[in-house]
């Protein structure tokens, strides 16, 4: 039905005198369960459907969306689009992508998605809430999410672009803490999804959170020092995955707000670290057959042993460049295909996390951490909310009120060590990874 009303659009806007037309369409169906402050809270189902059209008028764009798939309305959309590129300034590197082959990406849509139910929605976010409490009963959950997505998306262009795909998507998330008497842990979280109905697996994830809170209880003041800090897959996503994907976001460079601007072939990260980008990877989270524009993902090398090897791309950004996209472009119906990472990944390493913990003289390890990078610099400045002294190799006790501040681009170059375990943070792949001659600040 997507593409059926893809079709249907791209013959309106070139009748109505665009040079080009591209038709975005989703539809989907999402279940949803929150438990919220050792409740249930909320339970929805709800269908969601849009179109976004994007036309070009003498290198103009117009651009207009609708929360509908009827005929009527979409029409009504392609005159505002038209209206809009009427009115805009020329740009002489608006332009459409022309068709490429696609792949089918295996993992992504299961059929038995097709049915699932409410109840079983309730179900799963019931034994996640459960498996936590029953774990310690000092535990107390102040989030439990779950939600099913079941959905179709179709992209359509006037240079011959056409792409569909069904795709179901589970996601499942807890937070809160643990409290015995007057003293409480810090506050923390775990994530987990899958497209699978079968591999859904919230036990796991509810009984990871219980055990973390519950060893942090206890957490003490420490003195400074500087030394190593071994951050877990939540952290390294905060702080590595998170400034990496946005300074190589193609976009960010040519505005000059990226710290990669110029760096391409250049050192930017210890020679142990490596960056990809993967659209394809089999029921990836972040996966799809094709990207915002229709164009095919494929896997993308952004730092190749500590050497900066790639930018992504949309088309407008390549044409920057007078490169090709490299299948980056993203967004939803509600606006023009933007720029952004698909599966992204840190490779892991040979060592087991604990075996990283092992080498460590002094340092700590942080679970999780209060206080974003500044992306476009680099600095950083936070507390740790959740981790641990590390004395001679050995996790020594929970600790509070210890900060670490730097700059992110220089900790790249001190990375020593990644893992070979790495936990799927959304669409960010990531290991532990330790880092070396770290101020940490004690309270």
């Amino acid at each position: 039905m997507t593409l059926d009303i893809c079709e249907y659009v791209v013959k309106k806007g070139l009748k109505a005198g665009a040079d080009e037309v591209e038709v975005y369409a989703a539809k989907e169906k999402e279940l949803s369960v929150i438990f919220e402050r050792n409740d249930v809270n909320i339970g929805k189902a709800h269908e969601m459907s849009g179109v976004g059209i994007r036309v070009f008028k003498n290198k103009s764009l117009g651009y207009s969306s609708v929360n509908s798939l009827s005929k009527s309305e979409v029409e009504k959309a392609v005159e505002r689009a038209m209206k809009l590129a009427n009115a805009a300034p020329p740009d002489k590197f608006n332009e459409l992508p022309d068709k490429k082959p696609l792949q089918k990406i295996e993992g992504l849509y299961d059929n038995d998605s097709k049915n699932f139910s409410s109840e079983q929605a309730l179900d799963h976010a019931t034994r996640m809430f459960r498996t936590a409490k029953d774990y310690d009963k000092r535990i107390t959950v102040d989030w439990c999410e779950f939600s099913a997505t079941v959905g179709e998306d179709a992209l359509m262009n006037s240079r011959g672009v056409e792409a569909g795909e069904n795709d179901s998507t589970f996601t499942y998330v807890i937070s809160g803490m643990a409290r015995d008497g007057d003293e409480v842990s810090s506050m923390d979280y775990m994530f987990d999804g899958t497209h699978s109905v079968k591999e859904i697996a919230v036990e796991q994830v509810a009984k990871d959170f219980a055990e973390r809170v519950v060893n942090s209880l206890g957490a003490k003041k420490i003195e400074s020092f500087k030394g190593s800090v071994v951050l877990s897959p939540q952290t390294s996503e905060e702080l590595i995955g998170s400034i990496i994907a946005y300074s190589s976001d193609a976009n960010h460079v040519q505005k000059g707000a990226s710290k990669f601007k110029g760096q391409m072939g250049k050192e930017v990260a210890s020679g142990i670290l490596t960056v990809k980008d993967d659209g394809t990877l089999p029921g990836g989270l972040g996966s799809s057959s094709f990207d915002r524009e229709g164009l095919p993902h494929k896997p993308l090398t952004i730092i190749d042993k500590g050497v900066l090897s790639a930018y992504l791309y949309n088309t407008y950004t390549a044409n920057k460049e007078g490169l090709a996209s490299s299948s980056h472009a993203s967004g939803n119906t509600r606006g023009p295909p933007t720029i952004g990472p698909t599966n992204f990944m840190v490779e892991p390493g040979k060592e087991s996390w604990k075996d990283i913990v092992a080498d460590v003289k002094k340092g700590i390890l942080v679970t999780r951490f209060s206080g974003f990078p500044q992306m476009v610099s680099g600095d950083i400045s936070g507390i740790v909310k959740g981790g641990w002294l590390i004395e001679d190799g050995a996790l020594v006790k929970p600790v509070i009120e210890t900060m670490i501040a730097g700059n992110i681009f220089e900790l790249l170059k001190n990375i020593s060590a990644i893992s070979k375990e790495r936990r799927k943070v959304m669409n960010f792949l990531m290991p532990y990874v330790r880092i070396d001659d770290v101020s940490v600040t004690g309270g």
